[in-house]
């Protein structure tokens, strides 16, 4: 059972032992309470009340609040603890990662294995004690039927193991419908998420608009049928199971009489230990539509934690981040092939690239959209690692054990750059450091620096970009990415950038690479490159002039 195999690894703060101990006190006090029940009113109908009964209860009831008040509160503790690792842990994996295998992975099993199947597993830790208590109270409940009568604890067990195994055969099915369903609204999520982020597109063209409200459609339809479906056969199998129970309750009064002789004499215990039963029972049958979401969703988490495992072991061979920022002469880039891995007759590939970047230069590249710029740019920086062809860095070859180390040579903004509100990794001695690239970037009126964070980033796109720059200035890498960053510029500012803020940077030791497509300031690059349906051109130095 994958949600057992998922607890297991938690209860970090209290022995399991202790805890398994406590469990199954609570679980006999509770069989007890029906043993003395059962000998006080066989004393009351002779009418011979005995005061041990009454201390035997309280004594019994106190064992009984006290085991499950421990047992309650530290498994709620526990495994909200285990919560907590499991979240840090898939979270510190993707951190991790690889760029490509998160892109393989995708955003929708992340956000559900962090969010949805956590807060799932967290749902059902209550039920789930209570259901290991209660077999442990149906347990020796059973010894006490035994006690009274062989043959009506043979019956009762014939009855349970096959109601039991028929049960466990329909839950299969039940199984894999909900997993089915949770594929669904992964899938949902996506759209949803895909509705947000292109929000505008969607509002400026209606059959778009349409269109993605017809999927969403279809996908939550299919989720909800399949939903449906689960619940119907749950409801059955609940059906099922009572029906089941209330056969063993008139077993027990109309056919074990006829044959036990001697059944008469403990009839009213057998059905008073039977109807004790039909709590826990019914306890354990009403919540295995909790369990099955929840080894669903452990089942998920597992998954995704295997998923990650692989790229983490690849990453841990990844030196520790270091903030290396290590001058350098040349990045040179031999054969370099990469090949993205979809469902295309022809996958679009880049290469084989030849590049020689020289420490302190200004290189301006272009080319049209799908040419292949952002993957240039992802390999360039190792965020893709070649799958053929070769990185060097001063005659040093780039592979997965010094890659982190490489990447921290590089300050980006790329087109589709996140801005953190805090400056996460950002070195600055104060924030006098800040204030004036705050002004330099014309945002004195727009945001500014409270306790190492921008009291906001609500900002427009030209505004934001100016900001995530003034954080990559923060950064004093050797080498600026700059993705189409001046595009989003009014005149007046694209042109200080092209003339004040790339001599700023370059002064500061600085080597640039910039996309762009402004050919007015072609002329202030030291070199233009061009990529072309995944080739790299380098144009001559006169046409740059």
């Amino acid at each position: 059972m994958e949600l057992l195999r998922l607890l297991d690894r938690g209860f970090v703060g209290v022995s399991r032992r202790r805890m398994l101990m406590m469990l199954v006190v609570a679980g006999i006090a509770n069989a007890l309470i029906l043993v003395v029940i059962n000998s006080a009113a066989e004393h009351a109908a002779k009418s011979d009340t005995d005061r041990l009964d009454v201390l035997l209860f309280v004594a019994v009831m106190a064992i009984y609040v006290l085991a499950q008040r421990f047992v309650m509160t530290k498994t709620a503790a526990e495994v909200e603890q285990l919560i907590h690792q499991i979240r840090v842990r898939l979270i510190d994996r993707v951190r991790t990662c690889e760029l490509r295998d998160l892109e393989e992975i995708g955003r929708a099993r992340i956000y559900g294995g962090v969010r949805t199947d956590t807060q799932t597993m967290s749902q059902a830790a209550t039920p789930l004690v209570l259901a290991l208590q209660s077999a442990v109270l149906i347990f020796f409940a059973t010894l006490y039927l035994i006690s009274l009568s062989l043959t009506a604890f043979a019956l009762a067990v014939a009855f349970m193991s096959l109601a039991v195994t028929v049960y466990l055969r329909k839950t299969a099915r039940v199984s894999a419908v909900l997993q089915e369903a949770q594929l669904q609204e992964n899938a949902l999520h996506d759209e949803l998420t895909g509705l947000l982020d292109g929000f505008k597109e969607v509002k400026m063209n209606s059959r778009r608009s349409v269109a993605v409200q017809e999927e969403v459609d279809v996908t939550s339809a299919r989720a909800a049928a399949l939903r449906t479906s689960a619940q119907t056969e749950l409801a059955r199998n609940f059906i099922f199971a009572q029906s089941t129970f209330y056969l063993l309750l008139g077993t027990m009064v109309f056919l074990v009489p006829m044959l036990s002789s001697g059944y008469s004499d403990v009839v009213v215990k057998t059905t008073t230990a039977v109807l004790f039963l039909i709590g826990p029972i019914s306890g354990l049958v009403a919540n295995v539509p909790v369990f099955n979401n929840a080894n669903i969703a452990a089942a998920n988490i597992i998954k995704l934690d295997e998923m990650l495992a692989g790229p983490v072991e690849r990453a841990q061979l990844l030196s520790t981040p270091n903030g290396n920022r290590r001058a350098f002469r040349e990045i040179v880039l031999r054969g370099v092939v990469f090949q993205h891995r979809d469902n295309h007759a022809v996958p679009f590939a880049v290469g084989p690239i030849d590049l020689t970047l020289r420490a302190g230069e200004i290189v301006f590249l272009t080319g049209g959209n799908g040419s292949g710029k952002s993957t240039l740019l992802k390999l360039l920086t190792a965020l893709y690692l070649p799958q053929l062809g070769s990185i060097q860095i001063d005659g040093e070859l780039v592979t997965p054990v010094n890659a982190q180390s490489y990447r921290d040579m590089f300050a980006t903004v790329f087109s589709d750059f996140h801005l953190f509100r805090k400056l996460h990794g950002v070195d600055f001695d104060s924030p006098d450091e800040v204030q004036p690239l705050i002004d330099e970037m014309e945002l004195t009126e727009k945001t500014a620096l409270v306790d190492r964070a921008f009291n906001t980033v609500d900002l427009s796109a030209g505004q934001r970009k100016r900001l995530a720059l003034l954080v990559a200035m923060l950064e004093r890498r050797p080498i600026c990415i700059l993705d189409e960053w001046a595009a989003d510029q009014d005149p007046i500012f694209r042109r200080k950038f092209y003339y004040e803020i790339l001599p700023i940077l370059r002064a500061r030791g600085a080597t640039i690479i910039a996309v762009t497509h402004d050919d007015r300031y072609f002329h202030l690059a030291d070199r233009q490159l061009r990529m072309e349906e995944g080739k790299l051109l380098e144009l001559a130095s006169e046409a740059v002039a």
